[in-house]
């Protein structure tokens, strides 16, 4: 009976004395060809000037709200589809956010720090949050609005936006500071503050789609067999699922927080744990409780706390400086909201730690502690700029916008306000913030330009010269600022500095005859009359049938007394632009003859 009894329990596990497979390097092999990928196609646009599209998930939203079938769009639906067969495998061996994060979490283990997650009430909903945000909330305004739906079509790069090929590689795309600093704070920062998997658990709008589709997937990892519960499988899930009391309770995983890594399919010493095909999780609601959750690691206290600094920091820091991307500023507030917690934590609790380092014991806190107060309150102190600064920042856009439709609508008389309000907000960003915009930049320099035409038109010309001068500082390579300052400061007989203002314009736009005209000009009023003669010939050169270098170019060559050249060129202005006429006539002495069929004038000579 014993022996009968040993013999049929090893032949239901036929497994246990197999060694357990690992996928490890399989996936860490997947996930740096995604890497590779990328390299690849960068050299190929760099060689070829064009290339396929990016495929970025948040190239969704143009289909969504502009109806523009992007490369970004197919490549999620594909996703999509995959994972409602079968479940989130694109996640673990497909996202080079995950890579970044499994690569931190190995980082810091060879550092022998082991980041402990966290579970908040509240941090939890944020990836369904940022979801709705982006894909839905757009359709809801549209429907609000009643807008209709777009159609779905297909784009060029000249009608603004390529669908598949382009030359615009970076079109929606960070700078390289600004990705590394989001490959920073998304994958290391995360990782250690909210444990392996931050990022996807607590920020990742695109996770909140798939976990969606993930429960309507047949494909799950499932149990074979009796499990013996030893929970290994749970013991090396990152995702933090507690596989062995899924699989004890439904036969399989129904948790959509499993990414189908297959960690858990290695680390079972009996082999009992298989991907396979299983009952959706979807047919499980009403059932959650079979399984005893953790307890939440923080208070309902610390939770509100966390949810008021999360959505501070997201206001704040999205947009801020025109360079914080939407899924960056979802990782700051939630890596801001629990630093804010634990800073709560030792000022009130006796022991208060971060994964292993202790920063506060028996009611003294540590050197590390101490550190850790000090990053933290530096951070609070950074918000606390950052978030003067976006008031000043959205307030100044705000009246630029509306100074410009007053503009449109031809209610100049009201611009003043907007205009003042708009430049001593946005000249305040320029002062105290930490960066700067150039788009901001730009507008603010436009507001500057404007007000500066309002001051002229009142002949306040000292004041306009200040303003055009903070508008061409502002906008260095922005050719009509600078000569519009050129021609205040002629007006205001500052010629040297004038002459400065038209050269850096032409040298920015050599092809504008006006401002050849101007220079040619202002040059001949400061006696330096060749190169006056060179840059109004290069305004007749470049539009010949522009009147006033004509006329100004006539004026020098009857100054020099070469007069057949000059009464051609200002006989020529006359026929261009009758408006010259007067000033031909009183220029030459010109007596008209009311006999001559074409009226044409007969020049007199007024001087020997």
């Amino acid at each position: 009976m014993i022996d009968n009894s040993i013999k049929r329990r090893r032949a239901a596990a036929p497994s246990s004395a197999r060694r357990p497979r690992t996928y490890a390097p399989w996936r860490t092999a997947t996930l740096v060809i995604v890497y590779l990928l990328f390299v690849l196609h960068f050299v190929h646009w760099k060689l070829a000037g064009r290339t396929l599209a990016p495929l970025e998930l948040n190239e969704v939203m143009y289909t969504l709200e502009l109806g523009i079938v992007t490369a970004g769009f197919l490549f999620m639906v594909v996703a999509m589809v995959a994972t409602v067969v079968f479940g989130r495998f694109f996640c673990s061996w497909g996202c080079h956010i995950l890579a970044l994060e499994d690569l931190s979490a190995w980082l810091l283990h060879e550092l022998r720090i082991h980041p402990k997650p966290i579970r908040s009430r509240v941090l939890r909903w944020v990836p369904l949050g940022a979801m709705l945000y982006m894909f839905a909330w757009p359709q809801v305004a549209r429907l609000i609005a009643g807008q209709p739906m777009p159609a779905l079509h297909l784009r060029t790069d000249a009608e603004g936006w390529a669908s598949f090929l382009t030359s615009n590689f970076w079109r929606n795309l960070p700078g390289p500071g600004v990705t590394a600093i989001t490959f920073f704070i998304c994958g290391f920062v995360m990782v250690y503050m909210l444990g392996t998997r931050g990022f996807c658990t607590y920020a990742c709008p695109y996770g909140a789609l798939f976990r969606v589709a993930d429960r309507f997937a047949p494909g799950r990892i499932v149990a074979r067999g009796d499990c013996s519960q030893c929970g290994k499988c749970t013991a090396v899930c990152q995702s933090h699922v507690l596989v062995h009391r899924e699989l004890a309770a439904y036969g399989r995983v129904i948790d959509s927080s499993c990414l189908k890594d297959l960690d858990c399919v290695a680390a079972c010493p009996e082999g009992r744990v298989r991907y396979g095909l299983g009952s959706p999780a979807i047919l499980t609601i009403g059932t959650t409780d079979r399984v005893a959750r953790p307890q939440y690691s923080v208070t309902w206290g610390e939770d509100l706390l966390m949810a008021s600094v999360f959505l501070a920091a997201l206001f704040i820091y999205r947009g801020l400086y025109q360079l914080v991307p939407f899924l960056l500023a979802l990782a700051i507030g939630g890596i801001l909201a629990y630093s804010l917690v634990l800073l709560v934590r030792l000022m009130r609790r006796h022991d208060v730690h971060l994964n292993n380092v202790r920063l506060k014991a028996a009611n003294h806190v540590t050197r590390s502690g101490w550190c850790f107060a000090g990053v933290s309150v530096a951070l609070v102190a950074l918000t606390g700029h950052s978030a003067v600064i976006r008031y000043h920042e959205f307030r100044g856009l705000r009246l630029a916008a509306q100074s410009a439709h007053r503009e449109s609508i031809g209610n100049t008389e009201n611009r003043a306000s907007p205009l003042q309000a708009g430049i001593h907000d946005l000249e305040f960003c320029e002062t105290w913030g930490l960066l700067h915009s150039p788009e901001h930049q730009e507008t603010l320099s436009a507001l500057h330009a404007d007000w500066a035409a309002m001051l002229a038109d009142q002949g306040s010309l000292a004041a306009a010269a200040v303003h055009l001068g903070r508008a061409s500082a502002l906008r260095p390579n922005h050719a009509p600022t600078h000569y519009n300052y050129g021609v205040i400061l002629a007006a205001c007989g500052k010629k040297a500095d004038a002459i400065r203002e038209y050269r850096r314009s032409i040298s920015l736009d050599p092809s504008d005859a006006e401002v050849h005209n101007n220079l040619g000009l202002t040059l001949a009023d400061t006696g330096d009359i060749s190169a006056a003669i060179a840059h109004l010939t290069n305004a007749i050169r470049l539009n010949p049938q522009y009147a006033a270098p004509q006329f100004n170019l006539g004026r020098v060559y009857l100054q020099m007394g070469r007069r057949g050249e000059a009464y051609r060129l200002l006989e020529n202005t006359r026929r261009l632009d009758s408006s010259y006429g007067p000033y031909v006539n009183e220029l030459l002495g010109v007596e008209l003859d009311p006999q001559s069929p074409s009226n044409r004038s007969v020049p007199k000579r007024t001087s020997p």
